[in-house]
């Protein structure tokens, strides 16, 4: 049977069967597989409520019911300065409990964020009506930069729809949104876009028949008028500081290139869901960041390959013409090619290997759906794990002295990246994941240099297919 099926795979072969049939096969044969894999032992009871409150104003009680835990975003002054979990016994959580337990898990925090300030009650409010200096630092001035907010989207006009909204609620005075329908199915986008926002002139609509979300991203970049280009996905909601936040994260330095910015679920109601806070998330932590090859590297022990310390592509901005000048994201890399996603990665590693710094943010703040279900789960961290993995296989194999460089740093790394139960307790939120997790990141790890030298081979192929049309 097996000789059979190799038979009949040659046969495709020379009767001119393209290979990104074969390629879509093995990638749908993979995720059935993966998807496949049992979840672990599930607490069905438990339901995460997310709660934000706002230190500067009276505390309220946190109605509970129906809910087993609470994920509190603590803001003082319109920023975020830490969370706090709360397991729930009671149908509330009473203001003073909550003010108690803010002030014993965060009250360092709090306190360096007044001292910044110059003040001492966090209920205080700016004298005559000037702002804190917090927000003062956040505000763009009289002449704004414009800021091109690029949103790649298919097939969800309704996580769209909300998308869009919060951005009609942005405190920052000089933004466009250029929506890019990345090989959509059906006219569902469009219809959506120009009934809800057609009277809205800062949001732009623009089709795209080639999929590929590094594509669309790169696309909506040409088109863009502004100084700075952000990137979000259209499943996202931004905070209404987001923009002003990236923007002066790029005040720090000239040599910013780059600012990303604090991702954060959106719900935590399924156990997928909170699984993947424990195994990391997308949170980087609430105190802002510089990095660089000098002065301000990153604590990873394979900085700066380990580029997911930088922050991704739902919730980045750079600066536009600097962007583009390197061709925008490599399109080779991103969602729905063989390479699955690293194009964020790669771009962020070229800036900090160029001498360039990218700044963290944690005022700009986005909140992202997770995966509801174990079977997309396992499949996010499958291929965001050879994510990682494509990036060092290119840059290897590109660069003559990264390669020497990670010749020396990987094979110490090895047992700990493939034999350890669990990773470094030293990335931000890192628990105790389950051995699924585990295995699938390991996995990744394994295949992501296939899938780097699939995805160039496909680019490749398509090149040729096109040459022929034009010949």
């Amino acid at each position: 049977m097996a000789l059979r099926r190799a038979y009949d795979w040659a046969s495709h072969f020379r009767e001119g069967v393209p290979l990104s049939n074969l390629g879509r096969w093995v990638d749908s044969l993979m995720r059935r597989f993966v998807e496949r894999i049992p979840p672990p032992a599930q607490d069905l009871h438990r339901r995460t409520k997310i709660v934000d409150v706002e230190l500067s104003q009276p505390l309220s009680p946190i109605e509970v019911t129906g809910w087993t835990d609470a994920h509190v975003l603590v803001r003082l002054h319109g920023q975020p300065i830490g969370a706090i979990d709360l397991e729930l016994t009671t149908g509330s959580v009473l203001s003073d409990v909550l003010e108690h337990t803010v002030r014993d898990r965060l009250g360092d925090a709090v306190r360096h964020h007044l001292r910044d300030d110059g003040i001492q009650e966090s209920d205080q409010g700016p004298r005559h009506g000037l702002r804190h200096p917090c927000q003062e630092r956040l505000h763009p001035g009289s002449a704004a930069p414009l800021v091109s907010v690029v949103v790649p989207t298919r097939d969800r006009a309704d996580e769209l729809a909300v998308c869009l909204e919060s951005m009609l609620r942005l405190e920052y005075p000089a933004f466009e949104v250029i929506v890019v329908d990345n090989g959509p199915s059906d006219d569902s986008t469009k219809y959506m876009v120009r009934e809800r926002f057609g009277d809205e002139h800062r949001i732009r609509y623009i089709f795209e028949a080639r999929a590929g979300a590094s594509l669309a991203r790169n696309i909506g970049a040409r088109c863009s008028h502004g100084e700075f280009v952000a990137f979000t996905d259209d499943d996202a909601e931004v905070d209404s500081l987001w923009l002003a936040a990236l923007v002066a994260g790029f005040r720090r330095d000239p040599r910013v290139a780059c600012v990303a910015g604090l991702t954060l679920p959106s719900a935590l109601e399924t156990h997928a869901q909170q699984a993947f806070e424990v195994y990391g998330g997308m949170g980087l932590g609430y105190e802002p960041r510089v990095y660089d090859l000098v002065n301000n590297r990153g604590d990873t022990l394979l900085y700066p390959y380990t580029a997911g310390v930088f922050g991704a592509s739902n919730n980045v901005a750079l600066r536009r013409e600097e962007f583009l000048a390197r061709g925008g994201f490599d399109v080779t890399l991103g969602p729905g090619t063989p390479a699955f996603g690293a194009e964020d990665l790669d771009l962020f590693l070229a800036l900090i290997l160029d001498g360039w710094q990218i700044a963290y943010q944690p005022a700009a703040t986005v909140r992202h759906a997770h995966r509801a279900d174990f079977a997309d789960l396992y499949w996010q961290v499958f291929t965001y794990s050879a994510g990682m993995t494509v990036l060092l296989t290119k840059w290897a194999l590109s660069d003559r002295s990264v390669a020497a460089d990670l010749a020396r740093r990987v094979p110490k790394l090895m047992p700990a990246a493939l034999l350890r139960s669990h990773r470094s307790g030293a990335e931000v939120g890192v628990g105790e994941y389950s051995k699924q997790l585990r295995w699938l990141e390991r996995a990744g790890y394994l295949y992501g240099p296939v899938a780097y030298l699939r995805s160039r081979l496909a680019a490749r192929a398509k090149r040729r297919a096109r040459s022929r049309q034009t010949h």
